[in-house]
């Protein structure tokens, strides 16, 4: 069925070609114990410990996020103590990034996993997400929030709702980054077990391996953690099966230099849920997913989706002496669809019949496929009055995707094809930044990237021309930014930033010479305080977008246009106060606009407003926590079509934990919670179109559901 080009094994020794010279770029590590005064440390990687110094009795410690006091655009920081005490094990980091403000996080198909995420009304492909600040992304731009890491491996995440410095590297930075940091492995040796249990016959099994600081190896140390998961879902037939590895090395090569290598290898089994119509829902209720019905387009095995990811890389970070640093990662990343299997009509609202038969069912295969290898590098230089960035990101990605109408009746016998694409993607994005301090407490950071990504296509049959196409296209733009923050007082700092943003034309647009990247200017300022009694945070923002391309999605396939230009704007408010006695609360809101500036409509998928807040309790072996979600009114369709309500989502966690409660038991801890505790199940994302019919398709809020764990530590 896949067709072959017969550019096929050029194409194959430009890649050994491109991949042996990234690989080459750092096979020369720096003189290991390099000496020299040091006007700043770099952190050379860290092991993870039991015990915290932090006190625990306050507003910075509970809260759920804090934006540190040397940003220079609005940041919301959940670290690891968040994720273990409140987020489900089997979640996927669109969980940990809800609670943020201006963030919206819809459930999804592909059996419940990677939501629709939106920050700022910004949809996916139109933010940054990094992952140990690699960026991470498809050929089309866009990011799956659970395909590759899980929530048990990570230590921090970042939600930046600004577009960064010239340093911050990446496709869509100007719709803000989501950064997810790895965690570190634990400072002494340690088995930790975990099993887990919830609503829809939810299962998990874990098992985490800790080597602790090796002393025969230099003090290297390392994790590898390994976990099952399995659910029968919510919606009906709409099943899941999960593996993943996880592997992380740090090995110190000396006083000064410090190699970390991870790996991370992933495979889902899933039943993919497209969304179901008003009608399917008002008739079978608002868990309706998949049929049982073989005779049915919208069969649960019609609709199945099999994928498996990897993600690797090496990162070398040094002090050379004398003021210079390296933080360099060389990586490879891949994602791979065996072929997955959807029904061309799921709301069931057109008839059956294929070309091989009247009572056939129609269906359509997809094969999917890509890999990344690139390069991350940073060099700093220390300077009486700040210090000078210079680096780079450089990625080669090779890609397929190809869609074909099938007969599900005869096991996916061929009929035609929708389109069949081989795609790559080079992108490289060398940049300048500076830090100037010249007055005590005023840190101004000034730079410049310069984007170029270029795009090779070659499809034998096109969505756009039906026929073959192929073509050559370069983007390439210089992109400024100027950033400030002024500690007014130790623990209180106002900032600015100023910054251009760039993205890529979607890839499946004609490849026309007239097709014209996307751009933007962001303006913001804000400010944030710290103390022990309470943390508070606001900014307020504007972004004018230029050249805005939207889609459109009719049964599964997105339809790209230009909607011309958009401005987005508003205000945000975030903060934590302790009230004593182990309690804390928290609150965070944000007021929205994103409106087309040609016709004053709302961007689709753009919320309003948002809030969150909450009560957390910590004392003891106790951590109880109680949060509310609130989402504002959005579009789902261009053209202020497909309203939906505001909504919201009531949650509960209880963890306790006991440490050495026997000789040989470090720990043991029983975790609880409840998910949506007032049961809404409201209408809260449209899903686009199904095929044929064209009928509107929904998801409805995931329903009240439990979840339990038990971990125990060796």
């Amino acid at each position: 069925m896949r067709r072959v080009s017969s550019t096929a094994g050029r194409r194959k020794k430009r890649r050994y070609v491109i991949d042996a010279a990234l690989w080459l770029a750092a096979s020369v590590p720096p003189v290991a114990g390099a000496t020299g005064a040091l006007a700043q440390t770099t952190d050379l990687g860290t092991v993870q410990t039991s015990d915290s110094a932090v006190d625990v009795n306050s507003a910075v410690y509970q809260a759920p996020t804090t934006t540190p006091l040397t940003v220079t655009q609005p940041t919301s920081v959940i670290d690891k103590h968040y994720i273990e005490n409140n987020i489900p094990a089997t979640a996927n980091f669109d969980s940990v990034i809800n609670v943020a403000p201006s963030v919206m996080v819809q459930p999804s198909g592909s059996g419940g996993d990677d939501a629709k995420i939106s920050i700022r009304g910004f949809q996916n492909g139109q933010f940054n997400v990094t992952l140990d600040g690699i960026p991470l992304r498809a050929f089309n731009l866009t990011q799956r929030s659970g395909s590759f890491i899980m929530t048990n491996d990570l230590g921090q995440v970042t939600v930046d709702r600004g577009p960064g410095t010239a340093s911050t590297v990446g496709d869509a930075t100007f719709g803000g980054t989501v950064g997810l940091q790895t965690k570190s492995p634990m400072s002494s040796l340690a088995t930790t077990a975990t099993t887990g249990y919830g609503s829809f016959n939810t299962q998990l099994y874990g098992i985490q391996l800790d080597s602790g600081q090796l002393k025969s190896a230099n003090g290297a140390s390392f994790f590898l953690d390994t976990q099952f998961t399995k659910s029968d879902g919510y919606f009906t037939n709409v099943a899941k099966e999960r593996e993943n590895v996880a592997l992380k090395l740090v090995q110190p090569l000396s006083d000064n230099t410090t190699l970390t290598f991870v790996s991370i290898n992933n495979n889902d089994l899933r039943n993919y849920f497209s969304g179901a119509s008003l009608a399917q829902i008002k008739a079978y209720g608002p868990n309706y997913g998949l049929s049982s019905s073989p005779n049915q387009q919208n069969y649960a095995g019609y609709n199945r989706w099999t994928l498996t990811t990897d993600f690797e890389y090496l990162g070398l970070k040094s002090d050379y002496g004398d003021g210079w640093h390296l933080d360099q990662k060389l990586y490879t990343y891949g994602y791979r669809e065996h072929p997955s299997f959807y029904g061309l009509d799921v709301s069931n609202n057109s008839g059956p019949g294929t070309v091989f038969g009247a009572s056939d069912v129609p269906g359509t295969l997809g094969q999917v496929h890509f890999r990344s290898y690139g390069d991350v590098v940073a060099i700093t230089k220390d300077l009486p009055d700040g210090d000078v960035k210079f680096g780079a990101w450089a990625e080669h990605q090779p890609s397929y995707r190809g869609s074909f109408k099938v007969d599900m009746t005869l096991a996916q016998q061929y009929i035609s094809t929708n389109y069949d694409q081989h795609m790559t993607l080079n992108t490289f994005q060398p940049y300048l930044e500076g830090d100037w301090k010249p007055l005590p407490g005023l840190t101004i950071t000034t730079g410049a990237k310069y984007a170029n990504v270029e795009r090779s296509y070659e499809s034998l049959v096109d969505p756009n021309t039906h026929g073959v196409a192929q073509y050559d296209q370069t983007w390439a733009k210089v992109l400024p930014s100027l950033a400030a923050n002024y500690k007014l007082s130790p623990n209180w700092s106002v900032y600015a930033q100023a910054a251009e943003g760039f993205l890529t034309p979607p890839n499946a647009l004609p490849g026309s010479a007239n097709v014209q990247p996307q751009t933007t200017w962001n303006y913001q300022v804000g400010t944030s305080y710290q103390s022990k009694t309470f943390t508070l945070a606001g900014d307020v923002y504007y972004i004018d977008f230029q050249n805005m391309i939207a889609s459109q999605t009719i049964g599964g396939i997105a339809n790209y246009f230009n909607q011309g230009g958009a401005i987005y704007k508003g205000i945000e408010l975030e903060g934590t106060v302790h009230v004593g006695n182990g309690f804390s609360v928290f609150g965070n809101g944000s007021l929205n606009s994103a409106k087309s500036t040609q016709t004053g409509l709302w961007i689709q998928e753009a919320p309003n407003a948002t809030l969150a807040g909450g009560l957390i309790y910590e004392e003891g072996n106790w951590h109880a926590s109680l949060t509310d979600k609130w989402v504002g009114s959005r579009f789902g369709d261009v053209g202020q079509k497909q309203p939906l309500s505001p909504f919201n989502q009531l949650d509960m966690a209880v963890t306790y934990k006991v440490k050495n409660p026997l000789p040989n038991l470090a720990a043991v801890t029983a975790k609880f919670g409840i998910n949506n505790i007032l049961d809404s199940r409201t209408i809260v994302d449209f899903a686009g179109y199904s095929g044929v019919s064209v009928t509107p398709l929904f998801y409805t809020q995931i329903g009240r559901n439990i979840y339990s764990s038990l971990t125990v530590q060796f």
